[in-house]
Order: C-alpha cells, then sequence, then structure tokens
C-alpha cells in the first residue's frame, strides 16, 4: 500500500501506526540509532508520512512517548496496606522505565535544550501528573486512616518517591530494581511520611 492508495490509513490511525512503529525501533537499536525511514518502513508508511508531521527524529520520539504517556498509568484505588500500595506503584513505575517508553523519556531528556519549552512542560505534565496524583491518592488514604502524616501531602513529599526513581533512571540508565525499591520506601519515604501507627 502506496500513501496514494485511496484505502490508506490516514489522521489517528496513521499517526498511532508511527508511534508504535517508532518506540519499537526505538526498543531494537536505541535512540542514537533511530532512523526515520526505518520507522517508516516499520509502520508501512510512506517517509512523507513522518516528514510531513515531525521535522526530526527529536520531535517524532518526543511525540510517540506524549502518546505513550496517555496510557502508562492505570487507574489506582488504595487497599489500606500503605507500604504493599507504593511498593506495587513504585514498581509499576519502574516497569515503564524498562520499555520502550522509559528510552523515549531518556531520549527526550538528552534533547531537551532543542525542545520548544512548551513542548517539555506539556509532557512532563502529561508524565508526572498521574503519578502524583497516584501518590497523593494513597497518602491520602493514609490520612484518613492515621497511619500518614497530614504533613506528608506538601506536593514536594508526594513527588518524592517517583522524583527518586525517576533520578535514578536518568543517572544510572536502568530503572531501579526491587530491592532498589525497597531501600528507598524503607530509608526514605515511610521514616519520613509514616505516624507509626
Amino acid at each position: 500500500m502506496t500513501e496514494s492508495t485511496p484505502g490508506r490509513r490516514r489522521g489517528d490511525d496513521l499517526e498511532h501506526a508511527i508511534f508504535d512503529a517508532a518506540l519499537a525501533e526505538l526498543a531494537e537499536v536505541g535512540y542514537a540509532n533511530v532512523r526515520m525511514e526505518a520507522v517508516a518502513a516499520r509502520a508501512k508508511a510512506g517517509k512523507a508520512s513522518l516528514y510531513k508531521r515531525w521535522p526530526d527524529r527529536a520531535r517524532l520520539i518526543q511525540a510517540a512517548a506524549r502518546y505513550k504517556a496517555t496510557e502508562v498509568e492505570p487507574e489506582f484505588e488504595p487497599s489500606g496496606d500503605l507500604r504493599g500500595d507504593l511498593v506495587k506503584v513504585m514498581r509499576h513505575i519502574a516497569a515503564q522505565q524498562a520499555s520502550p517508553f522509559g528510552e523515549a523519556i531518556r531520549g527526550w531528556i538528552g534533547e531537551l535544550r532543542s525542545t520548544p519549552a512548551e513542548l517539555t512542560e506539556e509532557l512532563r505534565t502529561r508524565i508526572e501528573n498521574p503519578r502524583i496524583r497516584i501518590f497523593a491518592k494513597i497518602f491520602e488514604d493514609g490520612v484518613a486512616r492515621g497511619t500518614v502524616k497530614p504533613e506528608a501531602l506538601h506536593p514536594r513529599v508526594v513527588n518524592l518517591a517517583p522524583a527518586l526513581l525517576t533520578h535514578y533512571f536518568l543517572t544510572k540508565a536502568e530503572p531501579v530494581d526491587d530491592a532498589g525499591v525497597d531501600e528507598i520506601l524503607d530509608h526514605i519515604v515511610m521514616p519520613l511520611i509514616s505516624t507509626g501507627a
């Protein structure tokens, strides 16, 4: 099928196929080796389809990351087990960071200087806000149960665990493992937020 074929994919269908292809290519070859031509071939789309929407690899990967960011955070309801809930969410974030989505974010961070500020802020908001809401929900549940200090609801405290995961991921080039999640929780987060009840 060529771009001139009447039944070709258009709009969102074509874009999503390109995003999926870009993330698959990223997982296979790494950010530095992603080529627009290879993404087009994988998506079974014409090169012109890519360049018409995104002028270069950086903009394409940023767009793919924004697309993926809308589906990476599941709905989460606290179970009442404060530490267990935090472990579950933190391991979920680490698993995302081990995926092509994580590689896209690392590549995007590496090209921040060439990224328009409004795109940077939009992507950061799409990634961070759902995570912050989940941690806030867990902390609010803990406050209601008397297991979390009310001052733990400060935005910087709520964002501490995901920020530590992201810092490790960006500086070590790999996600935190399960033992690392336990260390972050037991030596930093739990002593800071827990009432001891």
